[in-house]
């Protein structure tokens, strides 16, 4: 691990583009974030896809965000991944946050492997859907990859060749809590809206 990380290290600063090592003030609580992805009676439902003029997308509204097949996280909420999201993010994740990710310095987090070992793992089809079956009561992260287009592609394809199309990629995260026998449906547009619904209703 050790050889690796400085491998890592040597190879940005090459580069000029060393990560920042971060050392957050606690550490990684594996049997709490297990806990929490053991089978449930819940169910996470959303759609991370904005148009110009279509919703408001982040600070940028001119800007086409999709997670059209990308990856999707749902991350067990501890005290790790509190301080991790806030270092990350940059300010306390209470409801909806996102990150591009060329933005600013490249982060390196103490047990970040093992955190992202022990989440669920979805994945936003071409519309940008995605949902979460089974899922236990708690408090979540879900997190999405997404890129974010200054142009979108479907509007402007006729009008402009691929290259002239701002692109970028970063992540969304957003804070849900799951009570029992609930769908939860994420919408936007950002800050993303919750929808809940009683899976026993009639």
């Amino acid at each position: 691990m050790r050889h690796s990380l400085l491998s890592i290290l040597s190879a940005f600063a090459i580069t000029g583009c060393a990560p920042i090592l971060v050392h957050l003030p606690v550490s990684f609580d594996q049997a709490a974030a297990k806990a929490l992805i053991l089978p449930g009676t819940n169910k996470v439902a959303g759609t991370i896809k904005f148009q110009p003029g279509r919703g408001h997308a982040f600070a940028y509204p001119d800007n086409f965000v999709s997670c059209e097949g990308n990856e999707v996280t749902l991350i067990p909420y501890t005290d790790y991944a509190r301080e991790w999201a806030l270092k990350y993010y940059g300010k306390p994740v209470t409801d909806v946050a996102y990150k591009l990710t060329n933005r600013g310095r490249n982060m390196i987090f103490d047990d970040y492997d093992e955190f992202m070992a022990t989440t669920k793992k979805s994945q936003c089809d071409a519309n940008g859907n995605f949902t979460f079956d089974r899922v236990a009561n708690g408090d979540f992260f879900v997190m999405a990859k997404v890129v974010a287009r200054g142009r979108d592609e479907e509007m402007y394809n006729f009008a402009f060749a691929p290259e002239d199309i701002d692109e970028e990629e970063g992540t969304v995260i957003k804070k849900i809590s799951l009570n029992g026998n609930e769908t939860v449906k994420i919408t936007g547009p950002w800050p993303l809206k919750i929808e809940k619904y009683s899976l026993n209703r009639p």
